[in-house]
């Protein structure tokens, strides 16, 4: 889901997730899960795909910049800049209107495209189930902000911060989000 959501994720940071180093690594992840993620990421990416199958695009761009004013300021720009490359530097799967209408938008706007606005679309558009759309977004930031901390996680100790940050999600939904 990660491939076809974020395929730039070889060559990004994580967006909204910045841990401090590696010797704060699971603090910083479970206060990031708890402060971002359960109550603005997780609810924008199920809203976002929603929004995506069936409003118009003036409305997902009001949705994007709604979920930029709620992130913490470094988290939104950065979140900005790595939705704003996904979406204007890659192309779009072949017969993406809404993509393409998100480009335009982007092209004019500077503070539209929010990595989690593209990410969520992406979705919609290869038709993937809502609930591990955001497990997977929590899994790029996690490995990301792993790498960019000096870490390569194991298996074990990814499965252990997923489960962490399911915790702290509180949405019930946690059997769903670990079988991504």
């Amino acid at each position: 889901m990660v491939e076809l959501c974020l395929p730039s994720h070889e060559v990004c940071a994580s967006a909204t997730f910045l841990p401090r180093g590696a010797e704060t690594f699971d603090q910083d992840w479970q206060a990031w899960s708890t402060e971002t993620f359960g109550p603005v990421l997780r609810p924008a990416l199920l809203a976002l795909q929603r929004f995506a199958s069936g409003v118009s695009p003036s409305e997902l761009l009001s949705q994007d910049a709604a979920l930029g004013a709620a992130l913490p300021e470094l988290a939104a720009w950065r979140s900005l800049a790595a939705g704003r490359r996904l979406l204007l530097d890659f192309t779009p799967p072949q017969g993406s209107r809404l993509l393409e209408r998100l480009r335009l938008a982007a092209g004019g706007n500077e503070s539209t495209g929010h990595l989690a606005t593209i990410y969520a679309v992406r979705a919609h558009i290869f038709h993937l189930p809502a609930v591990q759309v955001a497990a997977s977004f929590l899994l790029a930031e996690c490995v990301l902000g792993a790498a960019s901390a000096g870490l390569t996680l194991p298996a074990r100790r990814t499965a252990s911060l997923m489960r962490s940050a399911c915790s702290a999600a509180a949405s019930g939904d946690e059997v769903q989000l670990l079988a991504v």
